[in-house]
């Protein structure tokens, strides 16, 4: 300790000679100070909760001039494009977030340990850590990218990305072990006393501790996820996978009546499908996911000091998720004058609280080892200031001031993300069909056009706006299906016996199957191979009256 002192002296002396010196050392002091990303995003989501995707968009890009991107910013431009209605290229930014979070699944497999303590983070603090996304985030953008492909009429890259989100809810599990085994290590070789939010004197404990938080198994599997997977399983003809995934989803979530029914019917309906029904789910997307505020709290922490160790109150930034409203999400809608009852399957909201809760004790970790660092460093600065006469004074006042701005919590987060799903399942003759949905700003209508076997709907509300995303709608192949005669659709054994040289739609594939004569199947089976081309993405642009 005292060979640091005079190190510090020393440094204190030489710095000291100029303004520039003190400057510099008051920045190393300080750290970077962040306003946090709370604040960074407000003008995006404002915008886009105003109902203009367009000007979010701008905002975003305002947000972020330097060339080399960050996940958050792939996050939030693909939930914008697919807002817009522009699926291929919401699909492609999301691919590139993918990419990224790919890279951090490299890392878990070959060095986890570089990822669970950082150097940057333990000195200034965790928004220097590289972002790679909330544990729920990194499985949204699979299933994301599964609800564009299917926008776009690609059923089969639908199957892959939810594949390949089951594969990184695996990774995840198994790094979350290990990161809290090494948090508890870790507090313990430093002889930390505080390791959980609990123990933290004035955090709003209720925030983490709600029953329907604590409910959750975790933070990244989701009810929704495992019903789409059920859904997109069945379209192509694979009943046992689909049953998996509607099993899982009534464990997540039980007493769903829409869920039971999925597994309940499944296996007549993959047996006997009716070329005069489509099978319909309706997704509803509602309000956007939380934000992270910080809260200054002190924490007791042993300092080294001259005379040993001794316990100061420290004050500390930690990360804040209040609970969301959810009166935003509706419990009917009303499809051609008929009401029909709407399942709450996710809030985003409690995923978010549940991550925050697993993530409590590595970021108390962090923030303790960073405090007891800058505490020894402030320590050495105030017992060598005397030295140098109102400049030391000065600058002792300086780091804390510094040390003090420089501790920000990170509020980094997915914003632009709904704030929960619910879904509706319904069959629907071909054709065009009415839905009204309430909204905060009163009942909105949307026109829809379904066909083919399986069919997809989601209605995403934002603020005042609706925006509407559908699977590709053939009104030929929708009129061949009406004036065929009642006959079950033979089910597809697997789905490569679904698939020819191109990838197309589902609910398409299965046309050559709804006529009786060889040229009506014909023909539709051309309307089918050229439907992908013609996927319709119609955007909300104004409100319709019922």
């Amino acid at each position: 300790m005292e060979q640091q002192n005079k190190s510090v002296a020393l440094t204190i002396k030489r710095l000291g000679k100029n303004i520039g010196g003190s400057v510099c050392l008051i920045s190393l002091v300080a750290g970077c100070a962040s306003n946090g990303y709370d604040r960074k995003a407000t003008t995006t989501v404002d915008a886009m909760k105003s109902g203009s995707a367009e000007l979010a968009l701008q905002a975003l890009e305002q947000q972020n001039p330097d060339k080399d991107k960050d996940l958050l910013y792939f996050m939030e431009k693909g939930e914008l494009l697919r807002m817009k209605g522009s699926y291929e290229a919401s699909k492609e930014t999301w691919l590139a977030a993918d990419e990224k979070v790919r890279g951090w699944e490299d890392q878990v497999k070959t060095d986890p340990s570089k990822l669970m303590g950082d150097i940057g983070s333990l000195v200034l603090n965790d928004t220097t850590r590289r972002y790679d996304g909330r544990d729920y985030e990194k499985v949204f953008i699979n299933l994301r990218l599964a609800l564009d492909h299917l926008a776009i009429g690609d059923w089969d890259s639908a199957r892959t990305e939810i594949k390949k989100m089951h594969e990184r809810e695996a990774i995840i599990a198994d790094f979350r072990s290990k990161e809290l085994d090494a948090a508890k290590s870790s507090a313990e070789s430093k002889g930390l006393k505080t390791t959980s939010f609990k123990e933290l004197n004035g955090y709003p404990v209720e925030t983490l501790e709600d029953p329907a938080v604590r409910a959750l198994k975790n933070s990244y599997e989701s009810a929704f996820a495992n019903y789409l997977a059920g859904f997109v399983y069945e379209g192509l003809g694979e009943p046992s996978l689909a049953a998996a995934g509607y099993r899982k989803a009534i464990e997540m979530r039980p007493g769903q009546a829409t869920l039971e029914e999925g597994l309940k019917g499944l296996d007549g309906r993959v047996r006997n499908r009716s070329p005069k029904l489509v099978d319909t789910l309706v997704v509803i997307e509602s309000g956007s996911a939380p934000a992270i505020s910080s809260m200054t709290l002190p924490i007791i922490l042993p300092i080294p000091g001259r005379s040993g160790l001794s316990l100061i109150a420290t004050p500390i930034s930690w990360p804040v998720i209040r609970a969301a409203d959810n009166s935003v999400v509706p419990a009917s809608i009303t499809i051609d004058d008929k009401p029909v009852q709407v399942a709450l399957l996710t809030s985003v909201d409690q995923m978010a609280r549940r991550a925050l809760s697993d993530e409590m004790p590595g970021i108390i970790a962090r923030s303790s080892i960073r405090a007891i660092t800058k505490g020894v460093a402030q320590k050495a600065i105030d017992d060598n200031a005397g030295s140098l006469g109102a400049f030391g004074s000065l600058l002792s006042i300086a780091a804390k001031a510094g040390t003090m701005l420089g501790e920000v919590a990170d509020e980094r987060t997915w914003r632009t993300l709904p704030g929960f799903f619910s879904v509706a399942r319904v069959k629907l003759a071909p054709g065009m069909h009415k839905i009204l949905l309430p909204t905060a700003t009163g009942p909105q209508l949307r026109e829809v056009g379904v066909s083919g076997a399986y069919a997809l709907v989601s209605l995403r509300t934002s603020g005042p706006s609706l925006y509407l995303a559908q699977t590709p709608y053939n009104a030929e192949q929708a009129a061949l299906a009406l004036a065929a005669p009642e006959k079950p659709i033979p089910a597809a054994k697997n789905a490569k016996a679904k698939t020819t040289g191109k990838k197309v739609a589902a609910n398409n594939k299965n046309a050559g199957n709804d006529t009786a004569t060889a040229a009506p199947v014909e023909k539709a089976a051309t309307i089918a191979s050229n439907t992908k081309k013609k996927a319709i993405v119609p955007v909300s642009a104004s409100v319709s009256a019922p």
